[in-house]
């Protein structure tokens, strides 16, 4: 896999917007984002966030959903793809992998929605660290469990879990590869269970287990974008279709506000109908990349 940094900044709602914003309460979603101590870095045409310093816990991030037409409220639970890139860094926590909850094992989270299922860093016996896909029940509980092996600090690894109606299969895969599968019924995500979607942090009465590293090309599906493995390419900017719910390609496509603010936008492509706000102290560089040659 070839190496490269990528992150994800802003596709949603940082809770910390403003101090008297509760999570659960939806009434004060302003569609933004905090972030602190982040780095974006520009290579190969491409652009992304990096997630450093000594704490990332202002760096999360979530999309919000709360009944929309273009939320994330409008998955109907059966049909789905969830997609990103991730660059974990050797700072990165690496959670215990006897530990079946991503609350108490202790590892980066990369993705999830409460409720519903989670994505977070687990020790690998034979490599750097491994990923865990759970499914959750309403108190976020492992009901299912999934998981990875074989992965490396500084590479760039694509992750994917999607689930069709059709076969009834629910899919985790690891760069194109399938890791592991289900055609249990307890992988449909539940339609009364409609939580934000959380990159960076959980939110388990309190914001939990902070990722350290790159984020690129986050997607969210109506339909399984991938029913077999495929081969993902890192330098690919996905073509939005009617199938796009929600996309960010991370890449330096900033606007001012207007009337001017100290935040900026960051593009969303899809149906999701809100917008991200970055720090205008957030710093751009530039870094080369040679590209794949396979």
């Amino acid at each position: 896999m070839k190496k490269f940094n990528l992150v994800i900044p802003a596709l949603m709602v940082a809770a910390a917007i403003f101090s008297s914003c509760e999570k659960e309460d939806t009434m004060c979603y302003p569609g933004t984002i905090i972030q602190t101590d982040t780095v974006f870095v520009k290579g190969a045409n491409q652009t992304f966030i990096t997630l450093t310093g000594e704490s990332t816990a202002d760096d999360r991030f979530y999309a919000f959903s709360g009944g929309s037409d273009t939320d994330l409220s409008t998955l109907d639970g059966e049909n789905w793809t969830y997609e990103e890139w991730v660059k974990v860094d050797p700072a990165a926590l690496i959670g215990s992998a006897d530990s079946l909850n991503g609350a108490t094992a202790g590892g980066a989270c990369i993705m999830e929605r409460g409720g519903n299922f989670e994505l977070y860093l687990i020790a690998d016996s034979s490599s750097d660290f491994a990923i865990r896909y759970n499914k959750l029940d309403g108190d976020n509980i492992a009901i299912g469990t999934m998981t990875s092996a074989g992965l490396s600090f500084n590479d760039w690894v694509h992750v994917a879990i999607s689930r069709s109606a059709a076969d009834g299969v629910a899919k985790f895969y690891i760069n194109g590869v399938l890791v592991d599968s289900s055609d249990d019924a307890l992988w449909i995500q539940p339609a009364d269970s409609d939580t934000w979607l959380d990159f960076n942090y959980m939110y388990r009465g309190a914001s939990i287990n902070f990722f350290k590293g790159s984020m690129d090309n986050i997607r969210v599906s109506y339909n399984d974008r991938y029913p077999s493995a495929f081969t993902p390419n890192p330098f690919e900017r996905f073509a939005v279709d009617s199938n796009t719910l929600l996309q960010c390609d991370l890449d330096n496509n900033l606007t001012p506000f207007d009337p001017p603010t100290d935040f900026d936008k960051v593009e969303i492509k899809g149906i999701y109908g809100y917008y991200i706000k970055v720090l205008n102290t957030a710093t751009w560089t530039s870094e080369d990349h040679i590209l794949p040659t396979e």
